[in-house]
């Protein structure tokens, strides 16, 4: 395969539409394409059916629940499926349930690998060197806090466009007292593309945080 391809964002747009266009054009020309839907965010419903109702005439859907489905069931569906895609909800209970299952190292090789994979908010921030940067509570008291590894910066999302940024800042400024990775804020109305070594916001506004003390755009 020819390398990395990631669609993140912190939202998907109105009724999905940003995140549909992207599976689209990461799906253009498969062949029945099928997406492994993975919505290890979510505390309570995970939102099946109308991911399934969205998905019609573009792809079927595979759910893929790392609490009730075994690592080898679930690795059989990542080897049928022509993207990964992650929805947001609580960050630190996705990364738990992924690492409970085995799954973090597994996932983060198939998608350097070439595995298309489309993630927003929870499922964007998975994709930094951590997670420290999440905007959630951490109500299951996980200790596991590296993300996949695929982006050398942490990510925030849902950055505000306003003047609720001092907020913020400040907390991402409490990060590097601590850590020296750059931090990447995405705002609502962004989309990150990476294509192999390649990093471009593709839409929207997402902003830099190298520890100085000053934040520029991406």
């Amino acid at each position: 395969m020819s390398g990395m391809r990631l669609r993140l964002m912190s939202m998907p747009g109105d009724g999905l539409s940003r995140l549909l266009a992207s599976c689209r054009d990461l799906l253009a020309g498969v062949a029945e394409p099928r997406v492994g839907y993975l919505p290890a965010a979510a505390i309570g419903d995970n939102y099946l059916d109308p991911n399934v109702d969205a998905f019609e005439g573009l792809a079927a859907v595979d759910l893929i629940d790392p609490v009730a489905a075994s690592r080898d069931s679930i690795l059989r569906t990542l080897d049928r499926v022509a993207l990964l895609y992650v929805p947001g909800g609580n960050t630190s209970a996705l990364v738990e349930r992924l690492a409970r299952a085995g799954l973090i190292t597994e996932i983060a090789g198939r998608l350097r690998d070439g595995l298309p994979y489309v993630g927003f908010s929870a499922g964007a921030t998975l994709c930094g060197l951590d997670i420290l940067n999440s905007n959630d509570p951490n109500p299951s008291g996980s200790s596991d806090f590296a993300g996949l590894g695929l982006l050398p910066f942490s990510v925030n999302v849902h950055y505000p466009a306003d003047e609720a940024r001092t907020e913020r800042d400040e907390r991402l400024a409490d990060y590097h007292h601590f850590q020296t990775a750059p931090i990447l804020a995405l705002e609502d109305d962004a989309l990150l593309r990476v294509e192999g070594s390649e990093i471009t916001l593709a839409e929207g506004h997402a902003w830099v945080f190298n520890g100085s003390g000053e934040r520029r755009p991406c």
